[in-house]
């Protein structure tokens, strides 16, 4: 007996505009499939690396610390507005934390710890991402050049509603 393989959908989830808007799309995905699919909600917490130097570490530690706290109360935010889809789709929360950027942490999470193939990846970006590439550069740019799968790059205005379901 052929076990069929579900769609999987990996989506970028965080407390914001582009998180949501990535959100509100994998839902539309998973709503429009003809097939068994897996919807994959992931929130990643990017933490500062540590250095061999005691005096800095310590300052790192607290920053991290800050982090954490931050993360946690985004998380709490992310699921209340996740809540939303529970009667339209059937997903999974994943969070992974690890030292470093956003972009390598998922591309790391989803080339090893999710054990299965991923069939697309979605993640929002904002319309005026200028600040955001001098700063610390673009997290859809950096997945449409380092994954393996397609990656769905979707504008922080989509809504779920607007999509004539």
């Amino acid at each position: 007996m052929d076990v069929i393989r579900p769609y999987t959908i990996v989506a970028h989830v965080d407390d914001s505009p582009e998180g949501r808007a990535a959100a509100e799309y994998a839902c539309s995905l998973c709503l429009k499939l003809k097939v068994k699919y897996r919807l994959i909600f992931l929130y990643v917490v990017a933490l500062y690396r540590r250095t061999s130097l005691s005096l800095i570490n310590r300052q790192t530690d607290q920053m991290n610390a800050d982090i954490r706290e931050d993360a946690e109360n985004s998380m709490i935010r992310c699921k209340q507005f996740l809540s939303r889809f529970e009667s339209l789709v059937t997903y999974e929360w994943v969070s992974v934390k690890d030292e470093g950027s956003i972009g390598p942490i998922m591309v790391n999470f989803i080339a090893d710890g999710l054990q299965s193939p991923v069939d697309v990846v979605v993640v929002g970006t904002s319309v005026n991402g200028g600040i955001k590439k001098i700063v610390g550069g673009d997290l859809s740019e950096y997945l449409l050049s380092n994954l393996l799968c397609p990656v769905m790059v979707v504008k922080n205005q989509y809504d779920i509603s607007d999509d004539g379901n």
